[in-house]
């Protein structure tokens, strides 16, 4: 049942089945002092499908890893913050940590509204 209750548990897209080889996509995210204004998504920029998402975080200066495994394809990570300040560093150190089968494809944490980074193998 759909609760509008914010959970600190990341909203993961179901893994998806492949007819070629899979990858691992491994999204960390470590919140700053104002966790609910930050959320991510990730996106496979070759058919424009939202793989997983990430948000509603309760807990100040935590980290929340979510995984998921998709087809091989070029991805767009995503992360915003609602009030235009980034997770670091004026209101807390947070930072994010994207890997892709154990390789890091993107790291930060010092954005202002949001910060994208696209990886993988071209469509």
């Amino acid at each position: 049942v759909p609760s509008d209750v914010p959970s600190d548990v990341p909203s993961d897209v179901p893994s998806l089945s492949c007819d070629g080889p899979n990858t691992e996509i491994k999204v960390t995210v470590t919140t700053d002092l104002y966790p609910l204004e930050t959320s991510w998504t990730l996106v496979d920029l070759c058919n424009n499908d939202l793989i997983a998402e990430g948000g509603n975080y309760r807990s100040t200066t935590t980290s929340y890893t979510s995984t998921v495994t998709a087809c091989v394809s070029y991805f767009q990570f995503t992360i915003n913050d609602s009030y235009g300040d980034g997770i670091c560093c004026s209101e807390g150190d947070g930072s994010y940590t994207v890997t892709q089968d154990d390789i890091e494809v993107a790291s930060g944490g010092e954005f202002e509204s949001s910060e994208a980074s696209s990886f993988g193998t071209s469509c």
